[in-house]
């Protein structure tokens, strides 16, 4: 996209991105309606307060794709998380979120390979991330980002487990 602009996050940019977090969670996971658990994870996880204190946290990098001071997207790196799969190493995508409206317009990619960089750049080999079984919209783009299925785990959410897949893209 013409005069995508993709930054590391500042302390400023707090409330947009608590804002775009809790909208794409909503839009991706809440696909029969909002349920009592899904409103109290989004209330209780994605406050200005933790967004404030992942913009200032050293082990991760969070970066935003904007269009003339619009906030569009975000990805979210953490080098201190353990994969679930015995033997991977390397950080993880804790986050990859555009706004609906601006998917397949090249964001995401925008966003995924700039972070390929900055890993390339360090030294990694390569990076993992975790995606809901059921979002095939996901799926299918980190298998375009030449993404391997690696694994599964589960994501408590109040008294319910959802299936995730573990997938990983190594760098070259």
């Amino acid at each position: 996209m013409d005069n995508l602009i993709i930054r590391p996050a500042e302390p400023e940019d707090v409330p947009n991105l608590t804002v775009l977090k809790q909208q794409v969670w909503i839009a991706t996971y809440a696909t029969e309606g909002i349920r009592k658990e899904f409103s109290r994870y989004v209330l209780d996880e994605f406050t200005e307060e933790n967004t404030g204190r992942q913009i200032g946290d050293k082990l991760k990098l969070i970066l935003l794709a904007e269009i003339n001071d619009h906030l569009l997207g975000c990805i979210e790196l953490n080098y201190s998380e353990v994969c679930p799969v015995e033997a991977v190493s390397g950080p993880e995508i804790a986050v990859l979120y555009v706004l609906e409206r601006f998917c397949g317009k090249g964001i995401g990619k925008a966003l995924l390979d700039r972070v390929v960089i900055e890993l390339k750049n360090a030294g990694y080999t390569n990076v993992w991330l975790t995606v809901y079984f059921k979002n095939e919209n996901a799926i299918g783009f980190y298998k375009r980002m030449n993404f391997a299925e690696i694994g599964k785990t589960w994501f408590n959410l109040g008294e319910n487990q959802y299936e995730n897949k573990v997938m990983m893209l190594e760098i070259s």
